[in-house]
């Protein structure tokens, strides 16, 4: 069977929009957050918006608070809010004074909010290799570890694996280190700092904009 070239061309063009549509639904899915944001406590009167903020990952792993806060930066960042990354403006901070020690120091700086993310607890599912990769322990560049652990009683236990959802408590502070706003986050993500970061800073912006903590 054959077409005639007017008809085929129409053909294509509907064949191609079918196949575009779906690809399109499937980019703007991605773009949503998987963090969900529980309110533990609220200022019954919101100050005035943030004018500057100063983002806090909280966490012993310096490569992970690099990632956070420069992942977060450019979701905060607006014409109406400057946004600023503890690890480059106080990069010690964890280790000389820890929160506590920043909020002091805070008092003194130029950054009238703090965005505080407690990510201690973050835990990174192991890599998931393919089948064509060499498992022999001296031929791998990785560290393997058991698939299985013998318990008590001779009973074989498998690992713990990190949960698929984990839980990070997120603290919003004046000036004085006064809590504006503190919830928790819970991200459905478990092997990418970077996808943590982005779900997290994009459900607590649409949050603290709610709020009128940072303006929109």
């Amino acid at each position: 069977m054959s077409f005639p070239s007017s008809r085929l061309s129409r053909f294509l063009f509907r064949t191609r929009r079918w196949i575009v549509a779906p690809a399109a639904l499937l980019v703007l899915a991605g773009c949503a957050s998987t963090t969900e944001i529980t309110t533990r406590h609220s200022q019954d009167t919101a100050p005035s918006p943030a004018r500057s903020l100063l983002l806090v990952a909280q966490s012993p792993e310096p490569a992970t608070r690099h990632v956070w806060e420069e992942v977060c930066q450019p979701i905060f960042q607006g014409s109406a809010l400057s946004v600023h990354l503890a690890h480059q403006v106080r990069p010690i901070w964890y280790e000389d004074g820890g929160k506590q020690g920043l909020l002091r120091w805070l008092h003194d700086q130029p950054y009238d909010r703090a965005l505080i993310v407690d990510l201690t607890a973050l835990l990174l599912a192991p890599p998931r290799m393919t089948e064509s990769r060499d498992l022999n322990p001296i031929n791998s560049d990785m560290r393997q570890e058991p698939t299985w652990r013998i318990g008590i009683g001779g009973k074989l236990e498998k690992p713990k694996e990190p949960d698929a959802q984990q839980s990070y408590e997120a603290e919003f502070f004046d000036k004085s280190g006064r809590p504006l706003w503190t919830g928790v986050a819970r991200t459905h993500e478990a092997n990418n700092r970077k996808a943590i970061a982005r779900s997290q800073c994009r459900a607590l912006h649409q949050v603290l904009t709610d709020r009128g903590l940072i303006p929109k």
